[in-house]
C-alpha cells in the first residue's frame, strides 16, 4: 500500500511539473522575454530565480532529492525577494512540487536510513 501511495505523490509530482513548466513555456512564447540588462535588480534576482525553478523542474525527473531541494530553496528565495509567500495562485505550486517529491523520496528511500540500510547512491536516485 505505501508503493502505491508513494507512486501517486510521485506522479502527481510529475504532472504537475510538465503542466507548470508547458505553461510557463507557453508565456515565454507568447508575451516573449525581457532584456536581463534592462531589468532592475530585484526583477533580475526574481527572473534568475524563475529560471532556476524552470531548471529544477527537468532535473527532478532523475534526482529527486536535490531538484526537490532546489525547487524548495528556490521558490524560498522567490518569496523573500517579493515579500510575499502567495503572489498569486500558480507560483507556490513550484513549492509544492517540491515537497511532493521530498515526501516521495523519503518513502522510497528515507525509510531506509533509520533502518541501517542507507546507502550513499540513493541521494542521487
Amino acid at each position: 500500500m505505501l508503493k502505491l501511495i508513494t507512486s501517486i505523490i510521485r506522479w502527481l509530482a510529475r504532472f504537475l511539473g510538465v503542466f507548470l513548466f508547458l505553461f510557463f513555456a507557453w508565456f515565454a512564447i507568447e508575451f516573449g522575454i525581457d532584456d536581463p540588462s534592462c531589468m532592475s535588480p530585484q526583477l533580475l534576482k526574481l527572473f534568475y530565480t524563475h529560471i532556476i525553478m524552470m531548471f529544477a523542474l527537468i532535473v527532478v525527473w532523475r534526482f529527486e532529492l536535490f531538484g526537490g531541494l532546489v525547487l524548495v530553496i528556490a521558490y524560498t528565495y522567490f518569496s523573500i525577494i517579493n515579500h510575499t509567500f502567495w503572489t498569486n495562485p500558480i507560483y507556490p505550486i513550484f513549492f509544492f512540487i517540491g515537497l511532493l517529491h521530498l515526501i516521495s523520496w523519503t518513502f522510497r528511500y528515507g525509510w531506509k536510513l533509520t533502518k541501517g540500510g542507507f546507502l550513499g547512491r540513493y541521494l542521487l536516485r
